[in-house]
C-alpha cells in the first residue's frame, strides 16, 4: 500500500508538502497539488482514516438521518451530498428514521460512539422538537432539510412547498377544474401541511369553495394514494381532478384512474409535486412541480462542511429553494 512517502518520493517534494496538498492546505501551489494528486491516484493511495481520526478527533463522516432511504424521492438529495462529500474526503453513513428521530434514538447511536463529526437530518415532523434542543445543548453540528425552524441557531433547508402547491392547484383551475381534490400526507409532516394550505389559498383565490370532501390522506406512499383516489372516484360528484400531495401518490392515482376506466387527462385530470425520474415514464407523463432535490443536498453538506471547518459561525442558515411547474400529459 502507497504510503505519502511513495507519493513524495515520486513528485521531488517532501512528505510535509505531500500532506498539505492532500488535505488542501495553504503553502502549495495549484500546479505542485495537481501533479500530487495525480500521484497519489496512479499509486492507488488512500488516507489512514483511522489514524489520522486519532489525532484530529475527527472521523471525516457525516451521519444522514432520512426518514425511508428506500423511497425514491431522496435519491436526488443523496446524489447532490455525495457530489460535495466526495470532493472534500467525506464518508456519509446512512440511517432511517421513518420520521421518528426520539423514538429510535438514532442520533445519540450516531454520536455518542463518535462515529460522526456531524449530521443532516432529512424530515418534517412536526410533533418531534426535544432531539434539536438536545443537538443544541451538546453543541453537536447539524443541518435540517425540509424543516422551518424560528430558532435562529438552527440550519434550516426547506422548498416553498405552500407556493408550490399553489402553483399546482393554479394550473388545474387555469385548465376549467373547479372540482379539484387534493390528497395530502399526514398533518403532522410540515410539507403535507404546507401543501394543503397552497391548495386551499388557490381555492379561495379563484373564489372555488373548499369542499373538505375533496381531501383525502395517502401518507405519501403509493397505496395510500391509491386508494384515496378509489374513495374520490366513488363519491356521488366525484372530482375531475387530482393534485397528489406527491408524485408516488400520484402514481397510485393513476393506477385507479385507469383500473376505474376513466380516460386521463380527458375524463380527470392528475398533477403530482416533487418531479421524480419516473414520471416522465408514466402512462400517461405526469404533470408535476419539479423540487431542486439535487441543490438542497448540495446545499446541506456545503454548510455542515462550512461549521466543522470553522468556517461558518453556528448562526442559522435559512434557506428556501423554489418550486417549478413541469407540464406533461396528465393534465
Amino acid at each position: 500500500m502507497a504510503t505519502i512517502k511513495d507519493i513524495a518520493k515520486k513528485a521531488g517534494v517532501s512528505a510535509s508538502v505531500v500532506s498539505r496538498a492532500l488535505n488542501n492546505k495553504y503553502g502549495v501551489s495549484e500546479k505542485t497539488r495537481a501533479k500530487i494528486i495525480r500521484i497519489a491516484r496512479e499509486l492507488e493511495y488512500y488516507p489512514n482514516v483511522l489514524a489520522r481520526s486519532l489525532v484530529t478527533r475527527k472521523t471525516e463522516t457525516i451521519g444522514v438521518v432520512i426518514a425511508d432511504i428506500s423511497e425514491p424521492f431522496y435519491s436526488r438529495i443523496i446524489k447532490g451530498m455525495y457530489t460535495v462529500a466526495d470532493r472534500v474526503g467525506y464518508t456519509l453513513l446512512f440511517s432511517n428514521s421513518y420520521e421518528s428521530l426520539e423514538k429510535t434514538n438514532i442520533l445519540h447511536k450516531m454520536v455518542d460512539s463518535e462515529r460522526v463529526d456531524g449530521l443532516v437530518i432529512i424530515g418534517s415532523n412536526i410533533r418531534e422538537t426535544d432531539f434539536v434542543l438536545n443537538l443544541l445543548k451538546e453543541r453537536i453540528p447539524f443541518v435540517l432539510v425540509e424543516r422551518r425552524l424560528e430558532d435562529p441557531t438552527v440550519n434550516c433547508l426547506w422548498v416553498e412547498n405552500e407556493e408550490g402547491a399553489r402553483q399546482a392547484t393554479d394550473y388545474l383551475i387555469e385548465k376549467g377544474h373547479t372540482r379539484i381534490a387534493h390528497i395530502s400526507g399526514t398533518q403532522d409532516i410540515q410539507v403535507a401541511i404546507d401543501r394543503l394550505a397552497g391548495y386551499k389559498r388557490a381555492l379561495a383565490d379563484a373564489n372555488i369553495p373548499f369542499n373538505p370532501e375533496f381531501v383525502r390522506t395517502g401518507n405519501f406512499l403509493h397505496e395510500g394514494g391509491y386508494r384515496a383516489t378509489k374513495e374520490l372516484l366513488q363519491m356521488a360528484s366525484r372530482p375531475t381532478a387530482i393534485f397528489a400531495g406527491n408524485d408516488t401518490m400520484a402514481y397510485g392515482a393513476l393506477q385507479a384512474i385507469s383500473e376505474f376506466g376513466l380516460a386521463i387527462p380527458d375524463e380527470i385530470a392528475v398533477i403530482g409535486f416533487d418531479d421524480l425520474e419516473f414520471s416522465v415514464l408514466t402512462n400517461p407523463p405526469l404533470t408535476t412541480i419539479h423540487q431542486p432535490r439535487f441543490e438542497m443536498g448540495k446545499k446541506a453538506i456545503d454548510i455542515l462542511l462550512q461549521l466543522l471547518t470553522g468556517e461558518e459561525e453556528s448562526s442559522g442558515v435559512k434557506a428556501a429553494f423554489p418550486t417549478q411547474l413541469v407540464v406533461r400529459r396528465s393534465v
